[in-house]
């Protein structure tokens, strides 16, 4: 959480604003090998299940947890980055990159927003970094891209369409 001083209105699209409350410093890149994001239940909103119905079979990579549709998880051979349980998203491919991003360029509103979270207070979207991030997403502060500059990468304007776009419901 930010406080007054960092906490600042940006317009992430046209009319769409976002409460940030990191520290505008912040840098992010994905890092090879990491796949800290992927053992999380990514959960699909409804044109992302769309969407990913079009470019992959969803009988074998989804299932519904308390009324809302997720990519599952599967066991995986990886040592690393997978949940306690050993297991992470179906997507993952064994060399450590995603099926979807990698094969299709494209990837579900939740993967977008990693290593941010968000969530709804008094009508406006706010956006920090998780928790669980700071401590194990690698991507963090290693690179001269400042997630403020490019906000539209992470925060897709499907988020602005949601009743609920909040983060942190998982699988």
């Amino acid at each position: 959480m930010a406080d007054a001083s960092t906490a600042r209105r940006v317009e992430v699209h046209p009319e769409c604003e976002a409460v940030v409350e990191f520290d505008p410093e912040l840098t992010f890149e994905c890092v090879d090998d990491c796949t800290w994001c992927c053992h999380h239940g990514v959960l699909l909103y409804e044109r992302d299940l769309l969407a990913l119905a079009a470019r992959e079979s969803i009988a074998d990579a989804t299932e519904q947890f308390r009324g809302a549709d997720f990519v599952r998880k599967e066991p995986k051979d990886r040592d690393a980055h997978v949940g306690e349980d050993g297991e992470a998203c179906y997507f993952l491919r064994d060399d450590g990159l995603c099926a979807l991003h990698d094969e299709h360029d494209w990837k579900p509103a939740r993967c977008s927003v990693f290593p941010l979270s968000v969530r709804v207070e008094d009508g406006d979207i706010h956006v920090s970094v998780r928790e669980e991030a700071r401590r194990h997403c690698d991507g963090l502060d290693v690179s001269e891209r400042r997630v403020i500059d490019h906000l539209d990468a992470f925060l897709p304007e499907l988020l602005w369409e949601l009743d609920d776009p909040e983060t942190r419901r998982e699988l």
